[in-house]
């Protein structure tokens, strides 16, 4: 007679297939991380690049002081289709037209560093802009200002 074994005891436990241990691969994720990671930092460092920083000009307020604002200079350049002119506090230059169907930005960088010149402590300029003006030359204008050294560039849209 055959030994038997009790029904809570088995001879042999098996699933039926031996299980192989294997190695997991992973040199394509590694392959993926080195790319994306330097993709991901230069991105970071473009967009900082690409940023134009610019403020938008102030509420007017009821109790503005009047006494404070005259020590100070107040530049604008108003930019039509038809050119640009430079006004500041109690005084309006010619407007200076496009020669050629383009704004003539050397003339701009001359003029503001001469202003720059009689105000070395002026840091801001408002830019008064018509509707009908690219954003190319907004661009182009805010540049030749921060070359002047005035790096605070207002934007205004209100031409009076």
């Amino acid at each position: 007679m055959a030994k038997t074994f009790p029904a809570t005891k088995r001879v042999k436990k098996s699933t039926g297939q031996s299980v192989v241990p294997f190695d997991l691969d992973v040199t394509p994720v590694m392959n993926l991380f080195m790319v994306l990671i330097p993709f991901l930092v230069s991105m970071a460092v473009f967009t900082h690049i690409a940023v134009v920083d610019f403020s938008l000009p102030p509420a007017q307020s009821e109790n503005s002081e009047g006494s404070e604002e005259t020590k100070e200079l107040d530049i604008s350049i108003v930019v039509t289709v038809q050119g640009f002119r430079i006004v500041g506090t109690g005084k309006k230059l010619d407007l200076i037209e496009k020669s050629r169907g383009q704004y003539q930005y050397e003339q701009l960088r001359i003029l503001l560093k001469a202003i720059k010149f009689q105000y070395p402590s002026q840091k801001s300029v408002v830019l008064v802009l018509e509707s009908d003006i690219l954003y190319d030359d907004i661009i182009k204008f805010m540049d030749i200002c921060r070359e002047s050294q005035f790096p605070d560039i207002g934007l205004s849209g209100d031409i009076g």
